[in-house]
This record gives C-alpha cells, sequence and structure tokens, in this order.
C-alpha cells in the first residue's frame, strides 16, 4: 500500500491510493470462506458448497465492500495522521471508474480530491466596538408586573354581571346551523371567556354588561381568526375547524370575578416564598433585577449575532470554492443540481466561513462544554417549564436531573444544547474582549433596535 499527496494549491490537493492484491486478497479470501461455512444451496450439505461456486456468486460483491471499506479506512487515517484540516469530504476523481477490473482487480490506483481549510487570524479585541442593547425598566412595567401577581393570588367570588376587565364568564357553546337553529349532531363544549376576549372598540366588548342565563350569538371565526386558538377553546384539531360552522350560540352558567391581593406580608410569602422579602419596595426591587436577567438574554443574543455578522464579513480568507461547490451537489445527490448550488453558493459559503472561524474561536480560546454542563442546563430548563426555577427543592432538582439525563439519548435535542451552551461561552468571551458599551433603552425603542436587520 502505498499513500501520497500532491498539493494543487493552498487549498486543493489530490490523495493518491495504491492497493496491490497484498493489501486486500488476504480479507477476501477470508470474506470467501465465511460465505462458505454459511451459504446454502440445494445439493450440498451446509458449509460443503465448492470454494469456486462461493467466489463465483459471491466474490465479486466482497471485492467492491472490502475494497470500499479498505479505501475509507486508509483514507480517513491518512487524513488523521497528517493532522490535514479539509472541508467536506474527499471526492473521488473520475479516473476511479475504471481503476480495476473486478474479474481480475491486481493493482488498484485510486485518487481524490481534497479542499483544504485556509489558515487565517481573528482579531477579538478591544480594537472594535459594539453596543449591548439593555431594557429599562420603569415603574409602570413594575406596575404592571405587581397587578399581575395581585391577580394571580386573588380570590374569585361569583358576581350577577360581568363588567370588570378581568372578569369571567363560563358557560356553553353550542354549534349553530345558518338559520341560526342548534345543529345536528353539531358540537356543545363547556367554554371560559374573559371580558377581554373578543373587543368591539372603546374598551367596550361583546360580554360588556352579560348577565347569568343570557343567551348571545358568537361568530368564533370572526371574533378569534386564529384556527388554532378555536380548536383548543373547542376541544378539536386545528385541522377539524374548516369544517366547523361559524355560528355558535353562548349560554352563560356563571360569571366570576377575580378580587385582587392585597400587598401584604401573606402575600409576599405567597409570591417569594416564607421571609424572602417584607416590603413592596423590595418586590419592586426583585421584578427589576428578574426582568433585567430575563430579558438580558435577547440583549446578548443581539449582541452575539452582530459579532457574527462582523467577523464573517471582516476576516479574510479564501476558500476552495470549486471543490466545494462539487462537494454540495454530492451531498445533496437527487436534491439539488449544480446550478442551484451555483446560484445559491454565496449563502452557503457564508455558512461555512462561519463553521470555520467559531472553530477556531472555540480551538484558540480553550472554550469545551461537558456532558455535566449540558445535564445542568437541562434540568434547569425542566424546573423552568415546572414553573419552579432555581428552587432548592431537593427532591425536585433530582426528578428534574433524572429526565434530563434520559434526555442524553436524544441526540438532536442534545446538540441543541451543546449549540446553544458554545454560543453562550463565545458571548461570554465576546463580552470580555470586545469594547462594549452599554445602551439602556426603554421598552419600545429596545424592541425596534433588537428586531433591526444587521447589517
Amino acid at each position: 500500500m502505498n499513500v501520497t499527496k500532491e498539493n494543487v494549491d493552498e487549498l486543493n490537493a489530490v490523495v493518491r491510493i495504491e492497493f496491490s492484491p497484498a493489501d486486500y486478497q488476504p480479507k477476501i479470501n477470508e470474506q470467501l470462506k465465511d460465505y462458505g461455512r454459511k451459504v446454502q444451496m440445494p445439493g450440498f450439505r451446509p458449509g460443503k458448497v465448492p470454494a469456486s461456486m462461493v467466489k463465483k456468486m459471491y466474490g465479486k460483491s466482497i471485492l467492491v465492500d472490502e475494497l470500499n471499506k479498505l479505501t475509507s479506512d486508509t483514507l480517513f487515517n491518512y487524513i488523521r495522521e497528517n493532522q490535514l484540516n479539509v472541508l467536506g469530504n474527499p471526492l473521488p476523481k473520475p479516473e476511479n471508474d475504471n481503476a480495476f477490473d473486478l474479474d481480475n482487480p491486481g493493482e488498484i490506483k485510486l485518487a481524490f480530491e481534497l479542499g483544504l481549510a485556509p489558515e487565517f487570524e481573528l482579531d477579538i479585541s478591544t480594537n472594535h466596538r459594539f453596543n449591548l442593547y439593555t431594557l429599562k425598566l420603569d415603574d409602570a412595567y413594575v406596575n404592571d408586573i405587581i397587578e399581575d401577581y395581585k391577580l394571580r393570588l386573588g380570590e374569585q367570588e361569583e358576581v350577577d354581571k360581568a363588567d370588570e376587565e378581568n372578569d369571567s364568564i363560563h358557560g356553553v357553546l353550542t354549534e349553530l346551523t345558518e338559520d341560526g337553529t342548534p345543529k345536528e349532531e353539531g358540537l356543545i363544549k363547556h367554554a371560559t371567556f374573559s371580558m377581554k376576549d373578543f373587543k368591539e372598540g372603546n374598551g367596550a366588548t361583546i360580554f360588556s354588561g352579560i348577565a347569568k342565563d343570557a343567551v348571545i350569538d358568537l361568530n368564533l371565526k370572526e371574533a378569534i381568526v386564529n384556527p388554532t386558538v378555536i380548536a383548543a377553546i373547542l376541544g378539536v384539531s386545528k385541522d377539524e375547524v374548516d369544517g366547523i360552522s361559524d355560528k355558535f350560540s353562548f349560554k352563560v352558567e356563571n360569571i366570576k370575578r377575580t378580587i385582587p391581593s392585597e400587598v401584604n406580608q401573606e402575600f409576599f410569602d405567597k409570591l417569594l416564598g416564607p421571609g424572602a422579602i417584607s416590603s413592596e419596595d423590595e418586590l419592586r426591587e426583585r421584578i427589576i433585577e428578574d426582568g433585567q436577567k430575563r430579558y438580558r438574554k435577547d440583549s446578548e443574543n443581539r449582541l452575539f449575532n452582530e459579532v457574527v455578522e462582523h467577523l464573517v464579513n471582516n476576516t479574510r480568507f479564501e476558500l476552495p470554492d470549486e471543490f466545494l461547490k462539487r462537494w454540495l451537489v454530492s451531498q445533496n445527490e437527487g436534491k439539488v443540481q449544480a446550478d442551484d448550488i451555483e446560484q445559491n453558493y454565496t449563502n452557503y459559503a457564508r455558512g461555512i466561513r462561519w463553521q470555520l472561524i467559531e472553530g477556531k474561536v472555540i480551538r484558540d480560546n480553550n472554550i469545551a462544554i461537558t456532558n455535566e454542563q449540558v445535564v445542568d442546563s437541562l434540568t434547569e430548563d425542566f424546573l423552568a417549564y415546572m414553573g419552579a426555577p432555581g428552587t432548592q427543592d431537593e427532591d425536585l432538582r433530582a426528578r428534574a436531573k433524572e429526565i434530563a439525563q434520559g434526555m442524553l439519548k436524544n441526540e438532536q435535542e442534545v446538540n441543541k444544547v451543546y449549540d446553544r451552551l458554545y454560543n453562550e461561552a463565545m458571548t461570554t468571551l465576546f463580552l470580555a474582549s470586545y469594547d462594549v458599551q452599554t445602551v439602556e433603552l426603554p421598552f419600545d425603542k429596545w424592541v425596534e433596535q433588537l428586531n433591526k436587520p444587521i447589517n
């Protein structure tokens, strides 16, 4: 066996492999013997089929399989041992199609094209300035959160008439025909609406002043529009919504009003746990602190995306474009044509450029994510899903961690977590390395800034 590399230029090379019969024939003979022990043919006892017949029947397929395996192992071992930083996968040269005769293979010469990754430098330093757009949480934001908490921890009482924003109206929906009569075998469903649903204008709703036992007509498809919401209300699948009537009657069974909780120590203890805080000022500080943590992730994601765009646009290096175009066609054989790759190559190339830059950022800064970090991240995700983020309840944390460890079998989900954790680690690096200026913005301006296109 002989393996050599010819450099076409800095970004392209050809690896040539030469096999002699001594490289592949022993393995083929071994495979033929194994087949001979297993193959069954009429007229012969198991394991007694003549070797010549076994070779005639299976020799060529075994030869092809063994050569493919030997070639793959040889090629990738050579790449690994010589620490070649390749892009994509090696591509067989057309001359391989006539490299040997199946009936008399003899000496075999194969050639493969390689696309080589370029060498380049990154400038991640205070030479470049970025803005970190953070959210300024004002009194209005805090007041809205407190009002929401007061309603969530409030008590409900039954009333005769709906006339306050947070009143909830419970009743029965009945599907109607076009002429307004109950539809035979139509839907009959218990449902709950709030005064905030189905606004008519000037703050009024179709439920304004409605009383117990009242019956009104509702056109759900006009009032709600979103078929997913309609499906949830009616307890049907989204696909079934189209076959349901527009018209429904709604008979009010009862009306409940939420009486907001008073802001006192009992309220604080229910909300955050006994003794966590003891005043509204402390609650307001906690709301601002939690809100800044929650929204800072969005701010950092924007910064990360801006840095990615900057690095892709300003890090200079060439790619083996023609090789990559051929490789992309080979990877998507039957799905896209060469013309499609050519037309969209700029986008493909940007993705490849970022992969190279990302890899260099990770290597140069010794960024590593462990399985333990993935499990910890999944554990926190599950605790948040269960409504207990950051809990110190050991039993609850143990159950969440057990679920997280089970998720390690889901390769797709695990890869998503790895990607997120690598992005977070790179964001931390960018915040520490670039000249980052914090710009505090009110909510509307903050949203506007985060949604601006990144040039």
